[in-house]
């Protein structure tokens, strides 16, 4: 997966085949997906082997319904984000959707019904486009191995505001993921669980040496085939250009930007927006 050096340009000129994306893949995430972006975008690209539309709200701490800083970077909410309003503005396509990284709330002290109503409504959206929709839990394994000194180091690092107990981080994200999976049931909708092994000492971030493995495995039901799958590892120019990308919105100590969407073109035709 290589990219042209001229942001928003293609190589030689042109889209490959002379066509654009044929498919929409719309991912919804906060740290995880922003530190695997890369490694998503080639397993999206590796499931259908054409051009697909990329739409990510996403960022470090990103909340699903309200405001967030982190390091002087303010967020929207991913639930009130302007994702949606441009989707209405563009042509329908055949639609694949990831929401993931649902549980930083918890720790900005958001209720679990909100969170959970939060959450809803941006499957509901999706829904309303037979988008095919893969949630994935929250770390529960990682989280039960957690020790009080690792935790409140962790809490301390990632949610300094946060007073949450260790024992009720873990029976919040006990109860949050079974909630979650009777919501995916209701809705037909798979809800994955993750895997305690590709988790570090960092109890909440995957680990970047099973990127590979974890993300195909996650998206797994998005392939129409059973068959091997094995990401590519991205280049260093790919994951350089990828960081360069701006989003339609941001914010960084109180100094508001705006970049037109899609601020990204890979040289198969695959475009890229964030927001």
């Amino acid at each position: 997966m290589e990219l042209n050096r001229k942001r928003g340009a293609v190589a030689n000129g042109g889209l490959s085949n002379g066509t654009g994306p044929r498919r929409r893949v719309i991912l919804l995430g906060a740290s995880n997906l922003t530190r695997s972006f890369p490694t998503v975008v080639a397993t999206a690209l590796g499931t259908w082997g054409e051009p697909v539309e990329i739409m990510a709200a996403m960022g470090h701490g990103r909340s699903y319904g309200q405001d967030s800083t982190v390091l002087g970077r303010k967020f929207s909410g991913i639930f009130p984000c302007a994702l949606w309003q441009d989707l209405q503005r563009r042509p329908p396509l055949p639609t694949a959707a990831l929401v993931t990284d649902i549980g930083n709330d918890l720790l900005y002290g958001v209720p679990p019904d909100r969170l959970l109503e939060w959450v809803e409504n941006c499957l509901d959206r999706l829904s309303e486009m037979d988008a095919a929709i893969v949630i994935t839990q929250m770390p529960i394994g990682s989280v039960e191995g957690l020790s009080e000194a690792r935790f409140r180091f962790f809490r301390r690092l990632f949610f300094p505001r946060s007073r949450l107990t260790l024992a009720d981080a873990k029976a919040l994200v006990r109860s949050f993921n079974e909630r979650l999976v009777r919501l995916g049931n209701a809705k037909k909708i798979p809800v994955i669980p993750v895997s305690a092994a590709w988790y570090g000492f960092d109890p909440i971030h995957l680990k970047r040496r099973v990127l590979r493995v974890a993300w195909p495995t996650l998206l797994a039901v998005w392939r129409a085939a059973e068959v091997p799958f094995v990401v590519a590892r991205p280049s260093l120019w790919t994951t350089a250009y990828l960081a360069t990308l701006a989003p339609w919105e941001r914010s960084l100590f109180g100094i508001r930007r705006r970049a037109a969407q899609p601020s990204g073109r890979l040289v198969d035709g695959t475009t890229i927006s964030l927001y």
